[in-house]
C-alpha cells in the first residue's frame, strides 16, 4: 500500500476508491499476519465445538471481527471478505490454526455479514451522484478525492444518538464565502456496516447510530497552501479520538482535545463546529504549529523519514562537565514509565504533585528515555535535568513485531534508505540536543536484511560521533547475526557483531553466572561497554526479584567488572504506595549509592538552589510567589551527592525553599557529634582561574545553630579546608596550615565583580545569605575538590539538629539580555466590556549561563502578577486583562534563582483588532 497499513491501536481514515490487484495482495498479507497472531494467542485457544453457529451468531467470526476492530483495521478486513480469493485465504489460515473448524458455516456467516454491508451501500446510493459499486476500502491517509472543507456544523440531538448534519454546508460569514464552494461532501464510516457520504446537493439531514456503533468524520481545510486534515472518531455520541495532520504529517491533537475539555467527551449540547472554529480561527494555526506545548514521540516510519526541524525548538540545558574516571563502571537507567510521555511531556510543566521525579543523578552516567513508539524523543525536561547534573541522555529507536517487520520491508532494502534513516535520527538528536540512541530491534529479520542492519548500526554510530563528539549508540541484546529474535542475556558469538559496530551493548536481564562468565570473555578489554540488564520489576526468571533487592543485583554485576543497565526504576511509584513515593525513592537509591562512587562535577560557573523540579509552591528569595503545586523537570537544578547515614541525613524539603519548589534539609542527632556536623554536598573539580563570587543561603530550624560552607582546596602543593564563615562568630579564630577561614565580602567588593543589587535581592526574611569573593590574586590555580556544609549547634535543648540549605552559587559576571514581542492580537471579551484579550509571542535572548526566567505582568498602578517560570527563550502569552492603553511584561532572568540579575521589561499597547 501507499502508506503503512495500520498502526497498532490506531484508528484509520478510509476513502472509497477503486484499488488494483497489487494493493489487495498487500492488504491480504497484513490481515493474514495479524489473524495468525490472534489465533495463536492463549485466550483464543478454546474449544470450537462450544461455539454457537446459529442463524444470527458465530462466536469465532464475532471474536475475529472484534479483534480487527480493536486493531483499527475492521474496514480493511471487511473489504477483503468481499473478494472470494481473499476470503478463501482467510479461511485457510483459520483452518490451519484451529481444530474442528466448521468452514461451511463460517462462510455462511461471512455471507450474512456482507449482505448487511451491501444493504448499507444501497441506502447510501440514494444520497450520491457517483456510483461506487465494487469499491475497495483503502487504508490511506491522503485523500485527494476529498476537497477542503471550510465550514462544519455537527450536533447530536438531545436524548438520541442521531448525528444532525442539517447545517453542514452553511456559510458562517462573508469571510469564508469565496471558498465555501470547495466543500463537496462529508464522509462518515460506521465500522463497515454502513457508509454514508453526504453530498453537497443532497437533502440528507441526519445519520442514525445503532447501539454502540461508531463513525469517523474527516474534515479537510486548506489554509495558505497547507492541508489541515482532522480525523474525529465518534462512538455513540462521544468523541473518543482526534488526529490532526498538516500536509500528511501527524501533529499533536491535544490542543483540540483541550478545547473540548476531556479525552472522552459528549458533544451533546455543543456543536463540533464551535470547537473547530475555536481551534482554526482563534488559535493562530501557524503559531500553534511552531510553539508546541508538548514533547512527543514519532510513531511511524513515514513521519520519521519526513521529519523536518520545526520553526522553534525547545531550549535544553547544556551537558555539565564531569571529571573523567576510566576506572569506574558505568551506570545506565532506562526510564520505562507507564508508556512514557506523562506529565514530563509538557514543556512548561503541569499543575500536578505526587508525580515521578528523579534527583539521584550522582549515581548515573546515562539516562535513556524508552517507550514503545518507533522513536522516543526524550522530553526536554529530562534532557535539561540530566544535563545539568552531567548525565548523558539517549533516545530510543525501536521496531517490534509486525509493525517492525514492515519498517524493515520499507527501509532495510538498500544502503541509501538506511543511510537516510541514520541521518534523520542524527538530525533529531542534534536539533533537540540529546546525546545518542538506544537501538532496540525486536522483530525477526530476513537473512538478506541483516547486512543492512549491521550497516545501520555502524553508520549511525560513526556519524553520531562525527556530528556530536562524545555521543553514544547502544545496541540492545535482541536480534542475532542470522536475523533470529532470541535474547541472549550475554555477549557471545551470536550478537557480538552488533556490539563491535556500536559503542556498547545493553544485555537482557534474565542472565545467570554462566552468561556473565561468557560475557567477560567476549568483552575482553571492553567490559565497561557492556551494560548488564537489571529489571527493577524482576520479571521472569531473574537472579533476584527486583524491587529493593535491586542493590544485590547491581552488586553482582559490578563484581564481574561490567557496567549496569537499570531498567524501569519507575517501579518505586508504579508498584508501591504513591503517598510513600518520596521516602521509598530515597530508600531505593540510597541502597544503590552505597555501591556506586559519586561522580565528580567539573567546570564553572556552578549555581543551584537544589530545586528538585517540583513543589507545593513556588518561592523567590524565600517568599511565596505562587501557591499552586507544580512539576517541571526543566526547572530542576543541579542536585548534590546524596550521602546519608544514620547520623547525618540529607533529604528534599518541599514545604519551604529559598528559590524554586524545594531545597535540602540537613539533619542529625545533636548528641552524636556534640553539636558539630559536616554534610558532604558535592564532589567537584572546580579550577579557580579568575575572581569568583561564592554565596550560600540557609535557614536554621532550631535556635543557636550556625552554618559555614567548607571548600576542600588543593593548590598543587598543599591541600586544606577553607571555611566560609560568619565574621561575627567568635568560634572561628584558630587557623593552621590545613584549616583556613574567609569572612563575608563587603557590598563594595561584590559590586566590583558585576553583581547587581536590588531591593528584592536583599529581602531575605528568615533566610540567611552570605557572599564571599575569592580573588584571583589569592586563589589562582587552586582547585575546589569537594564542597561540604559544616554546621554547629550549641546551648540547645533540642535533641535533633535540622537546617534548610537553599542555595549555592560560584559565579562570574552575568550577561544582559532584552525582551520583545511579536504577532500581537487584541480582542474584546464577549460579555465583559471592561476586559480585553491579549495574545502575543514574547521573545528574549538566550544565554547559556541563565538557568530560567520569571515572567510578570504589570498593569497601571497594580502590583505585578506572576505569569510563569520557564527555561525557554520564548513564551506564548494569552491573557484577559482590564481595558487600558498598555500593559508591561517584566522578565527576571535567574541563575539558580538568585535575584542579582537586572530585570528587563517591554510595554505592549492594547489596541482592539476586532
Amino acid at each position: 500500500m501507499e502508506d503503512n497499513p495500520v498502526q497498532n491501536g490506531e484508528k484509520i481514515k478510509l476513502f472509497i476508491k477503486k484499488i488494483n490487484k497489487e494493493k489487495i495482495d498487500e492488504g491480504v498479507k497484513f490481515i493474514l499476519s495479524h489473524l495468525k497472531i490472534f489465533l495463536c494467542s492463549n485466550d483464543v485457544r478454546i474449544n470450537l465445538d462450544a461455539f454457537d453457529y446459529s442463524e444470527d451468531k458465530d462466536d469465532l467470526f464475532d471474536k475475529i471481527s472484534e479483534y480487527f476492530e480493536s486493531k483499527g483495521s475492521i474496514f480493511l478486513f471487511n473489504s477483503l471478505l468481499k473478494n472470494d480469493e481473499s476470503s478463501e485465504k482467510i479461511c485457510d489460515v483459520i483452518e490451519e490454526e484451529c481444530d474442528n473448524f466448521a468452514k461451511e458455516k463460517f462462510i455462511e456467516r461471512i455471507a450474512r455479514y456482507l449482505r448487511r454491508i451491501v444493504q448499507g451501500e444501497i441506502e447510501a446510493k440514494k444520497y450520491l451522484k457517483n456510483d461506487f459499486t465494487g469499491a475497495f476500502l483503502n487504508c490511506n491517509y491522503c485523500g485527494k478525492d476529498i476537497p477542503a472543507h471550510e465550514n462544519l456544523n455537527i450536533n447530536f440531538t438531545e436524548n438520541s444518538n442521531c448525528l444532525d448534519v442539517s447545517t453542514i454546508f452553511d456559510a458562517e460569514s462573508k469571510r469564508v464565502a469565496d471558498i465555501k464552494d470547495r466543500l463537496q461532501r462529508v464522509t462518515l464510516y460506521d465500522y463497515g456496516c454502513k457508509s454514508v457520504i453526504i453530498d453537497k446537493n443532497c437533502h440528507q439531514r441526519n445519520y442514525s447510530f445503532t447501539s454502540n456503533s461508531s463513525c469517523q468524520l474527516i474534515v479537510n481545510r486548506l489554509i495558505e497552501k497547507k492541508v489541515y486534515t482532522m480525523l474525529i472518531d465518534i462512538t455513540s455520541g462521544e468523541i473518543i479520538h482526534v488526529e490532526l495532520k498538516i500536509n500528511g504529517i501527524l501533529q499533536n491533537p491535544k490542543i483540540i482535545l483541550d478545547l473540548i475539555n476531556d479525552d472522552t467527551i459528549l458533544i451533546k449540547g455543543n456543536t463540533l463546529s464551535e470547537v473547530l472554529r475555536k481551534y482554526f480561527e482563534e488559535n493562530e494555526l501557524e503559531n500553534s504549529e511552531a510553539l508546541q506545548d508538548e514533547c512527543l514521540p514519532i510513531k511511524c516510519i513515514k513521519d520519521l523519514m519526513n521529519w523536518e526541524p520545526p520553526a522553534f525548538k525547545h531550549a535544553t540545558a547544556q551537558l555539565q562537565k564531569r571529571k573523567q574516571d576510566d576506572t569506574l563502571n558505568k551506570i545506565l537507567i532506562c526510564h520505562d514509565m507507564k508508556g512514557g510521555y506523562l506529565e514530563d511531556r509538557f514543556i512548561n510543566g503541569a499543575k500536578e504533585e505526587d508525580c515521578f521525579f528523579f534527583v539521584h543523578w550522582s549515581a548515573v552516567d546515562i539516562f535513556t528515555y524508552f517507550s514503545h513508539h518507533l522513536v522516543s524523543v526524550p522530553p526536554c525536561s529530562w534532557i535539561s535535568a540530566a544535563h545539568r547534573n552531567g548525565v548523558q541522555v539517549l533516545g530510543t529507536f525501536i521496531t517490534e513485531w509486525d509493525e517492525g517487520v514492515e519498517v524493515f520491508e520499507q527501509i532495510f532494502t538498500d544502503k541509501a534508505s538506511v543511510h537516510q534513516l541514520c541521518m534523520q535520527l542524527i538530525h533529531i538528536a542534534i536539533f533537540y540536543e540529546f546525546d545518542g540512541w538506544l537501538i532496540n530491534i525486536e522483530n525477526e529479520l530476513k537473512p538478506c536484511q541483516v547486512p543492512f542492519l549491521k550497516y545501520f548500526v555502524k553508520c549511525l554510530t560513526s556519524k553520531m560521533h562525527a556530528y556530536k563528539p562524545g555521543s553514544e549508540v547502544i545496541w540492545y541484546d535482541s536480534v542475532l547475526k542470522n536475523g533470529d529474535l532470541i535474547w541472549q542475556n550475554s555477549l557471545n558469538d551470536f550478537n557480538r557483531l552488533f556490539f563491535l559496530n556500536a559503542d556498547a551493548i545493553f544485555l537482557d536481564y534474565h542472565w545467570k553466572e554462566k552468561q556473565m562468565l561468557e560475557t567477560v570473555t567476549h568483552a575482553a578489554d571492553r567490559k565497561k561497554d557492556v551494560f548488564v540488564g537489571v529489571d527493577v520489576f524482576g520479571r521472569g526468571d531473574c537472579l533476584f526479584k527486583g524491587g529493593f533487592d535491586t542493590a544485590k543485583w547491581v552488586k553482582e554485576v559490578l563484581n564481574y567488572g561490567l557496567s549496569v543497565g537499570i531498567f524501569a526504576p519507575g517501579w518505586v511509584l508504579e508498584c508501591l504506595e504513591p503517598k510513600d513515593f518520596k521516602e521509598n525513592q530515597f530508600k531505593f537509591w540510597s541502597m544503590l549509592q552505597e555501591l556506586i562512587p559519586p561522580r565528580t562535577t567539573e567546570g564553572l560557573p556552578y549555581c543551584t538552589s537544589f530545586c528538585p523540579g517540583f513543589g507545593k509552591k513556588t518561592f523567590r528569595n524565600g517568599k511565596v510567589i505562587s501557591d499552586e503545586p507544580w512539576i517541571n523537570l526543566n526547572l530542576q537544578q543541579p542536585q548534590p551527592v546524596y550521602h546519608s547515614s544514620e547520623e547525618n541525613n540529607i533529604t528534599i524539603c518541599s514545604d519551604d525553599a529559598f528559590n524554586g519548589g524545594g531545597c535540602l534539609c540537613l539533619s542529625g542527632d545533636i548528641n552524636s557529634k556534640k553539636g558539630s556536623f559536616e554534610f558532604k554536598i558535592l564532589k567537584t573539580f572546580f579550577k579557580l582561574e579568575d575572581t569568583v563570587v561564592i554565596s550560600y543561603s540557609f535557614k536554621p530550624l532550631i535556635e543557636n545553630a550556625d552554618v559555614s560552607l567548607t571548600l576542600h582546596i588543593f593548590s598543587g602543593q598543599e591541600a586544606y579546608k577553607l571555611h566560609l564563615i560568619d565574621a561575627e562568630n567568635e568560634d572561628y579564630k584558630m587557623t593552621n596550615h590545613f584549616v583556613r577561614y574567609l569572612n563575608p565580602a563587603s557590598m563594595e567588593e561584590i559590586m566590583k565583580t558585576g553583581y547587581k543589587f536590588t531591593e528584592e535581592s536583599c529581602e531575605q526574611q528568615t533566610w540567611i545569605k552570605r557572599m564571599y569573593v575569592l580573588s584571583s590574586n589569592d586563589f589562582q590555580n587552586h582547585t575546589i575538590e569537594n564542597i561540604s556544609v559544616s554546621a554547629t549547634c550549641k546551648k540547645s535543648t533540642d535533641k535533633s539538629f535540622s537546617i534548610l540549605f537553599g542555595e549555592l552559587e560560584i559565579l562570574p559576571v552575568f550577561p544582559f539580555y532584552n525582551l520583545s514581542y511579536e504577532q500581537l492580537i487584541c480582542k474584546s471579551v464577549s460579555g465583559k466590556p471592561k476586559e480585553i484579550s491579549v495574545e502575543c509571542i514574547l521573545k528574549w535572548k538566550l544565554d547559556s549561563s541563565i538557568f530560567c526566567s520569571d515572567l510578570y505582568l504589570k498593569s497601571a498602578d497594580e502590583e505585578k502578577e506572576y505569569i510563569c517560570t520557564t527555561n525557554q527563550f520564548y513564551y506564548k502569552l494569552k491573557r484577559n486583562v482590564k481595558l487600558m492603553d498598555e500593559i508591561q511584561i517584566i522578565l527576571c532572568p535567574k541563575a539558580a534563582g538568585s535575584g542579582y540579575l537586572p530585570s528587563t521589561s517591554v510595554k505592549i499597547p492594547l489596541k482592539n483588532n476586532n
